[in-house]
Parts: structure tokens; sequence; C-alpha cells
């Protein structure tokens, strides 16, 4: 009697594998990307489709990780999410775009629990669209769209609601685009509330936490890094009586500790840091929390000492307090015999109040991995008894007011790789036992009173990347064993009593580092604490390297050498290397006894990119060959005994800092390379040593009645021409941000100033001519600024091409002096020149020098042979040789040019006429940006508002009704810019459209120039992301506009994607603002 229906099944399952097998054919279709797909078909049956899971004969899954499929999701909901025996779709990062609503009107697949859509970037929808999907697929247990655009469009507070949200176990909505907080109370009214595991990090959802309703089985709540703000109110979360895991972590939470935690008695981990609460920790609350793992509360204001109770919690493994304002000493009870916090792995009070000294019961958490008690007030000694804590790894504790010998029990901690005590009062020598820490990456002893022999067997430290022992009383010599550390990054021995030579093994290991340590010494959240003050007696050395992790980087102002020295904080910036191996970035072996010659090995150094041997007693000539250290950015010889003359490879060198001043050097500076463009100080104090920017070699120091007469016949003229440096193509090891970058310093005068500063200057030669003659050859040249050499003119200056007698032409912009507008343009003038002088970008065009004199005030430039853009786009046959690869080279040009103005700069540069007209092209289509003559400094300490200028059509809408400037101006003028290069005219009213948006579709096609043939596979691809990250730059809202790094980084990230019908494609679809 069971065998008609049998039979039956049978069909009907004979059925459903057809089905799939055409619903799978139907996707293959529908994928422009063939070759992801290549070599299925229907007849070779399911279980062979591209990412098909099966288990006895019968598809199971399907799973896509990081295939560029792009294709559009009503494809995918068409398809893949109808098949009937498929359990699980996994279909994460392959750039699936369109509208999350293109489930409407379909049916899932009944055995479908686990979609995974994460990190599809260009899938949009609004969270109702979330709610619909979860309903239509009814069997959806599991269902994750981090990483997506769901949020950008609103829901509607009258739209139904499907309460598909309460079918889910799992919703993971992080990385979203869900902003305001009517989109949140939505949800909890639909049904979210119910969800076990709901995480919506990472998104901008704003206001109050909400009230969650109906939230009896929610086990993992995670609101973290959004912008909500207020207090968190009683009740709103005390009937998720199950929770536990409760993360609202990065917002602008105020208030109390909150109330309802104390009824969350599941609560296994809390995490509330990065807001601004304040008050007590509560005791009685966290007692009743016997469950609790993790407890991070870091980054807030909690005010009170440390309590008690959290040593009793039975199952704690992290506590995280840092960056409070705790007072009290540190609980003696802490994992003592009679505590329950045995457990502890993790233990971080850092950037507290704490004093008192480290119990020794401390010891007693032998599962600690990681304990760091810095930026405190603790003294005493340092416990004993620690290598009963065999697992540690980091053992931090720099700015306290510890005295004492470092514990030689330390010794039997093998695990210990960061061993960071600087700032203190410790003394004796370093324990020899340390040698058998083989696991040692970092040795930090700096700023302490140490004393002996700094021991050979360092060397022996196969894993050691940072030796930090300067600013103690090591003496004696420096071993050359040194050289034998197999991962030594950054050397810091300054500031001891060291004697002897300089052993040139310390190159030994050059090119054989392997170059991914330095990226671990990053990710350890190092800093850079620049030095600015070597003048002042007690502040010594280069700089120092600082382990930030959880402290506010505003609290370093505690430190007392940070009070009395002028220190910068600088972060070190992720590396571009150009080979596996690398040496040593970082080497200061300054204020010491050191006697010797200057290793000529050092320029083998070719990472190498801080040198200071300063304050030492070195003798000889300086090696030629330190300028084969190409990376060399800071070099620091000066107070010593030096002789000879200025290496001629220096000029090779890109150098952003040197001093050679107090030595013995003779010779001319040369004047190639970027050495002119160092202050006078920096070579000072050298007898015989001559050029600019010193006196004239041809000139005694001493003014003769030669020189008088000299001056007197050039009284009134300021001419000041000096030659930027050779610029290579150099890949940049690491970069110390902005004050180790004097590319981009400048004086802190008015402009009133400056203009006194430019006329006491005296006469200086260049280009083995002085400045007065310059000047004539330039007037010369240009026949007294003759309109027939005129290539180009504006409102405050006209720009002429002068040919020198060194045969090479350059760019005079001579500045107008109209009867009623001179004293703008003199300010322009000035301006120009305070922004310019000291930039050095190959995107920026280079300035040689200026003039000013009674009668004329002139800027002299690179002479750009290409012109500007704004001429090559109007002729049809430049606009031609500007093929599409050339504009989209020229769109980076412009975007690396303004995103150093903004961000590498020591005070941000905003360009505020960023225009094609401003954008100079070479022959090989190079792109410089010009004309600083609007330009604004942000200084610190300024409003940054200024007076209405820029060229209409380029200018931010935000100017028409507030006169502050800021870096966002200029990349909306970015977005105008590639817009004009890319569709070949100023883009005019389909600017004015992105700010109304409208249902018209818009393709790239429709927008390109018509003059070239349209982009095809990569470089469409390329265009089409270039367009999306300008659209982005238009947003009217300035807040919403991308800065250029991460416009670049956006752009260089889909310009991967090449396989979508860009030409196509919806352009507004992907730039929803």
């Amino acid at each position: 009697m069971y065998l008609p229906w049998l039979i039956v099944l049978l069909f009907v399952s004979a059925a459903a594998d057809v089905n799939d097998l055409q619903l799978l054919e139907q996707f293959r279709i529908a994928v422009p990307n063939k070759t992801v797909l290549a070599g299925w078909s229907g007849r070779d049956g399911a279980c062979r489709f591209p990412g098909a899971g099966c288990r006895d004969g019968r598809l199971m899954s399907i799973s896509f990780s990081g295939v560029n499929l792009h294709v559009n999701f009503s494809a995918v909901a068409s398809t893949l999410l109808q098949l009937s025996t498929v359990e699980e779709v996994t279909i994460r990062g392959t750039n699936i775009a369109g509208v999350l609503s293109a489930t409407k009107g379909i049916t899932c697949g009944l055995k479908l629990h686990l979609l995974d859509l994460s990190g599809n970037g260009w899938l949009t929808g609004s969270v109702a669209d979330v709610d619909a999907l979860a309903s239509v697929c009814s069997g959806l247990r599991v269902l994750n769209l981090s990483a997506a655009s769901i949020g950008v469009v609103k829901v509607d507070g009258q739209e139904g609601m499907y309460m598909g949200f309460a079918r889910l176990e799992v919703l993971d909505l992080s990385d979203n685009k869900i902003t305001g907080e009517g989109d949140l109370k939505w949800m909890i009214h639909a049904g979210a509330g119910g969800v076990q595991q709901l995480n919506l990090a990472r998104n901008l959802i704003s206001g109050e936490v909400p009230a969650f309703i109906n939230c009896s089985g929610l086990e993992y709540l995670d609101l973290s890094g959004n912008a909500m703000s207020g207090t968190v109110a009683a009740g709103v979360l005390s009937g998720c009586s199950k929770l536990r895991t409760l993360n609202l972590s990065s917002n602008n939470l105020e208030g109390l500790f909150p109330p309802d935690v104390a009824y969350l008695l599941s609560l296994t981990a809390l995490n509330l840091s990065t807001n601004n609460f304040s008050g007590e920790i509560p005791s009685d609350v966290l007692a009743k929390l016997a469950k609790l793992r993790m407890v991070t509360l870091s980054f807030n204001y909690f005010n009170s000492t440390i309590p008690d109770a959290l040593t009793a919690l039975p199952e704690l493994e992290v506590l995280d307090l840092s960056s409070n304002m705790l007072s009290g000493t540190i609980p003696t009870a802490l994992c003592s015999l009679d505590a329950s916090s045995k457990l502890l792995r993790v233990l971080y009070l850092q950037n507290n109040f704490l004093t008192g000294s480290i119990p020794e019961a401390i010891s007693s958490c032998t599962r600690l991995v990681s304990l760091d008690l810095s930026l405190n007030y603790i003294n005493g000694q340092i416990p004993s008894s620690l290598d009963k804590m065999t697992g540690l790894r980091d053992f931090v504790l720099w700015q306290n007011m510890l005295t004492g010998e470092i514990p030689a029990s330390l010794a039997g901690i093998r695990s210990l790789e960061n061993l960071i005590v600087d700032y203190n009062a410790l003394t004796g020598s370093i324990p020899p036992g340390l040698v058998n820490c083989t696991e040692l990456k970092t040795l930090s002893l700096a700023s302490n009173r140490l004393s002996g022999p700094i021991p050979v067997w360092l060397g022996q430290l196969d894993k050691l990347e940072i030796m930090r022992l300067g600013n103690n009383s090591f003496s004696g010599l420096i071993p050359a064993e040194l050289g034998d550390c197999k991962s030594l990054l950054w050397l810091d021995l300054n500031s001891n009593k060291l004697s002897g030579p300089i052993p040139p093994e310390l190159a030994k290991r050059s090119k054989m580092v392997t170059a991914t340590m330095f990226i671990w010494t990053q990710a350890r959240n190092f800093w850079y604490l620049r030095n600015n003050a070597m003048r002042i007696s007690q502040c010594h050395g280069t700089g120092s390297l600082i382990y930030l992790t959880g402290i506010r980087s505003d609290d370093l102002n505690r430190m007392p050498s940070k009070k009395s020295c002028n220190f910068d904080l600088k972060y070190i910036r992720s590396m571009d290397f150009s080979a596996a191996k690398i040496s040593m970035v970082f080497l200061d072996l300054s204020f010491n006894q050191l006697d010797s010659m200057i290793p000529k090995e050092f320029g083998n150094m070719y990472y190498l990119m801080i040198m200071n041997l300063g304050h030492n007693q070195l003798y000889g000539m300086i090696p030629d060959e330190l300028g084969d250290a190409r990376k060399l950015m800071v070099l620091d010889l000066s107070h010593n005994k030096l002789e000879g003359p200025i290496p001629s490879s220096f000029s090779t060198l890109s150098l952003s800092e040197i001093n050679l001043s107090n030595n013995k050097l003779n010779g001319s500076i040369p004047n190639n390379g970027g050495l002119a463009t160092f202050p006078q100080s920096q070579y000072e104090n050298n007898s015989d040593l001559c050029g600019f920017p010193l006196p004239p070699c041809e000139l005694n120091p001493v003014v003769s009645h030669d020189a008088v007469a000299h001056q007197s016949k050039n009284k009134g003229k300021v001419v000041a021409i000096v030659v930027g440096p050779v610029t290579g193509a150099w890949l940049v090891l690491f970069v110390l941000v902005i004050s180790l970058c004097r590319i981009c310093r400048r004086k802190k005068y008015k402009i009133h100033d400056a203009k006194g500063d430019l006329q006491q200057e005296n006469v200086f030669s260049v280009l083995n001519f002085d400045g007065g003659n310059a000047y004539e050859q330039i007037i010369e040249a240009t026949e007294n600024f003759s309109e027939k050499y005129c290539i180009g003119a504006g409102g405050h200056g006209s720009v002429y091409v002068a040919k020198l007698s060194n045969g090479k032409n350059f760019a005079v912009k001579k500045i107008n002096a109209t009867e009623n507008g001179r004293l703008i343009n003199e300010q322009m003038f000035y301006r120009e020149i305070e922004a310019t002088m000291q930039i050095r970008h190959r995107n920026i065009v280079k300035v040689f020098g200026y003039c000013c004199t009674a009668r004329d005030k002139f800027i002299v430039y690179e002479y750009m042979k290409g012109g500007n853009l704004l001429t090559a786009l109007n002729s049809y046959r430049n606009a031609s040789e500007l093929d599409w690869k050339r504009r989209l080279c020229i769109a980076q040009d412009v975007a690396h040019a303004l995103s150093y103005l903004h961000h590498d700069c020591s005070d941000p540069i905003v360009h505020r006429d960023v225009t094609t007209k401003n954008i100079l092209l070479d022959l090989e289509f190079r792109a410089c940006l010009s004309d600083f003559g609007i330009a604004k400094i942000l200084d610190a300490d300024e409003s940054g508002h200024t007076r209405l200028a820029g060229t209409k059509g380029y200018l931010a809408p935000e100017l028409a009704y507030t006169t502050k400037v800021t870096e966002k101006c200029d990349v909306y003028s970015f977005g105008v810019v590639v817009l004009e290069l890319l569709m070949g005219s100023h883009p005019g009213d389909f600017v004015s459209s992105i700010s109304c948006p409208s249902n018209k579709s818009t393709s790239m096609k429709d927008l390109l120039d018509t003059r070239l043939p349209p982009p095809e596979g990569e470089v469409a691809s390329e265009i089409f992301g270039l367009i999306t990250v300008a659209i982005q730059c238009l947003h009217p809202n300035p807040s919403i506009r991308p800065t250029i790094p991460s416009a670049i980084h956006f752009f260089s990230k889909f310009a991967r994607a090449v396989d979508l019908d860009y030409l196509h494609a919806d352009i507004m679809e992907f730039c929803l603002l």
C-alpha cells in the first residue's frame, strides 16, 4: 500500500533535482564573469557545480567566498535562494550589487537555514527589506549581511512589518549604513529583540539606547562603534535575562554605570569601553555576575577605586580598566589563595592614578599572559616572584615610580616577548638570565638609572626587534655582537656613557632582516614620540618609541619628560617594503663618548630612516658611502670632530632633516639636491664650510668692504632662488608622520612678518650664480616680462617662461601690482611662498625660489611643458592623447598631492582652488598641482575661518553659508575635477543633480568623453570606481565626504573588480548619498 506513495515521492524528488539543475544553469548564465563557472553544464550534475557541497549525492550547500561574481542580487534571489535541497548559501565578498527588495515575490527553498551575503558593499536596502527577506525565507535561522549597504534606504515608519526577524536566531548587520535612531526602534518593534544574536556594530545609529522588548531570548547584543549618546536608562535591557554578551563600546554614552547590568545574571562578557561613563564601578553589581569572563571598561571616566568584588569573580579571564581615573592601590587579594580570579589572562590597568606597590599576590596569577600597569604612580620594587607567571608575554610598566633592580627571576619567564619598563628609576644592570628569554621582541629599558656594560649576549636574541636602552648610565663599548641580532630594527642607545668605536658590525644584518617583523611591531600599537627640543640639556635623543595600547594620547602630557621637552606624538604608518629582507630602520647613538670614524658600512643600511650620531667625539671624514642609505630621512652628525667636505652623494638623499653643525667641515655645501633648503643653523660652527644657506664660498664670512659694496648695490632687492630636492622612485619603508617630515615645515609668521623676514635675506648663490645674477637673468630672459613670453594670466598675476643661462626653462609667476588690489596681491604672494617653498612632492609643482624687490615680486617654478589640464581637455588633439589610462593616472596624481597637503604636513594645507586650470602636465602627462595663492594653512590654534575664495563651479556648497575652510572643501573640488577629467568638460548640471536624486538611471557610458572610444575590461572597472569616488566627494554634507586617503583606498580596492557591465550599469545605484 506504500508503493504508490513511494513512487510519488521519487517522482517529486526527481522533479526537484531537475528544477535545481535549471536554477543553477540560470545562475551560471546570469554571472557576467564566465571564467568563474566555466566548464560546468547541467549535464555534469548539481554536485559538480563550482562551490557546491553535497551529502549522499544531494546538493546541500553553495559557497563562494572572495570570487568576483559581479552579479545582481536579483539573479541570486531568483536562482540560488530557491534551490530545494540547499541548507546553506554563502556568497561572501563576491561583489554582488543591487537591492535587497529583489526577494519580493519569490519563495525560498524550505531547507535554507543559513544565508551569508557579507562583504558585498554594493548590496543596498532598508532594515524593512531585511525583515522581508527573513519572512520569504521561512526556514532561515542565520542571516549575515555585514559589510553591505543596508540602511542607505531609510525605513518608512508606516511600512508594514513582516515579523521575519522573529524567526531568526542570528542576525548580523554590522558594518552597514544604518543611521539615526528610527531604524533600530523599527527593528525592535518588528521582533529583532527575539533574535538570539544581534550584531549592529559599526553603523551610524544615534540617539539613546532604546528599550528592547520581547528580548527574553536575546543572548548576544553588539551595538558598538555607533553614535549613540545619552545615559543608558533603567529598564531598557532588564527583560533580556539570558544576555551573555553586551557590547556598547565606542559610542558617546555617558552617565553612571548602566543599572540594568545588575539583572543580567548570565552575562559572560561586558564591554563598555570608549564612552563617557563616569562615577563608581559598582562593587555590588559585579558581585552578582559570577559568570563574567571578560570585563572591558577602558577609555571612560570611572573615578573610584578598583572594586574588591572583581577579585572574587571565579571565571574572570580579561580585566581591562585602562584609561580611566581610578585611584587607590591594586587589590592585594588579586589572585590570592582565597580569591577566585586565578583564571585571569589579561590585566590592563594602565593610564590611571594608581599608587602603592605591585602586590606580591599578583605572582599567583599564573595564567596571566599580558600585564600592563604603565602610566600610573606605582612605586616600590618589581616583585621577585614573577617567574611563577610562566606564560607571561607582555610585561609593561613604563612611566611609574619603580625603584630597585630588574628582578633576575624574570629570566624564568621563557615566554616573555615584551619587557617595557621605561621611565622609572630602576637601578643595577641588565639581568644576565634574560639571555634565556629567546622569545623577546621588545627590550625597552630607557630612561632609568641602569648601569654597567651593555651585555654581549644580547646579540643572541634572534627575535629581538626593538632595543631601547637610552638615557641610562651604561658604559664601556658598544658590543659588536649586536650586529648578530637577526631581527633588530630599532636600536636606541642615546645618552649613556658609552665609549670607544662604533662597531661596523651593526650593519652586518643589512638586507637580512625579515620585513614582516616590523609589521608585527606596528600591530603592537607603538607610537613615535618625536623630540623637537634636543638643544635643551635634558632633552636628548631623536625620539622615543611608546607602547600606547590602552592609553589616551592626550594623557601623555602627564609624562614629566613630555612637559619639559618639546615632544610630538606621531603614528608609525603602514610599511611598503620593496624587498623581503630589510635592515635596521632607526639608529640613535647620540650623546655618548664614542670616538672613532663613522663606519662606511652604514651605507649598506639601505632601509635606515633615522640615524643620529650627534654629540660624540667622532672624527675623520663623513663616508661618501652614507649616500647609499637611500631611505635616510633624518641624519644628525652634529657636535663631533668631523672633517672634510659634505659628501656629494648626500645630494641624492631625500632628507627631511639634517644637522651637521659644530664640526670641522669645509668646502661648499652641495647646491644640487635638497641640502640648500635647510636652515643655516644646521650647518653653523663649521669654520671652513660655505655656500647657501651659509655665506657664498667666494665671500669671506667676515663682512669686507667689497661685501658691503655688493650689498649696497642690491639694496632693497631680495632674491631667494632655492633648488628643490632630486626626486627619485623610492618606496616608502615607513613614514614617521608629520613632524619627522620637515618637508612641509614652515615658520609660524603672519604675512607682514614674512615680508620683513624676506627683506632681511642676503644675496646667496644658486646653480653657480648668485641671487642678484638670477634676478637679472630672469628680467633679461623675459625681456622685462614681455607679453610674448606670457604663457598664462589670472586675476592676480601672469606666468612667463624664462630660459636661463644654464639652458633650462623656468615658469615665472609675476604678481600684478594693481592700484586698488596691491595689498591683496602681496598677501597672496607671501601666502604662496609660505605654502610652497618647503613642499616636496612629485605631484606638486616644484618651487625654485622667489624674488621680492620694490619693483617686482615673482615666484620661480618648475616649467611644465604640457600646459594645464583645462587647455588639454579643450583641445581635440590633446584630449585624444589623454587616453583613459592617462586620465586615471592624472586623477591619482592629484589625489596623492592633496593627500600629502592634507595629511602629511605639520599643519594641513587646504589648496582652496583645485581646478583643471591649476593642474599642470609635463610631456609624460605627470600631473602637478599648482597656484597656492589662496591656500590656507590650518594652524591648530586658528579657527580656519577666512574670506570666500576659489573658482565658481568648483566651490564646496557649504562655503555659501560658512567661512570655515576645511580639507573637505578640496575634496569637493577634487570630485568636480575627476568628473571633468572623465567627461571632457565641466560636469555642470550633473553635479547639481547628484544632491537631488531622481529615479532616472545614469550609466557610465552617458557620462564619458565621447572623443575617446569606450573603455574596456580593467580600465572600465577602474573608471567606474573613480566615478563612484568622485560622486561621494560631491556629497553636500562635508562630514560624509571621504578623506582623500580613504578615497584613494576605495578606488584602489574597487579597481580590482573587472567583469561587471560597467558601461551600462546605473552609477547612481552604487552612489546613493
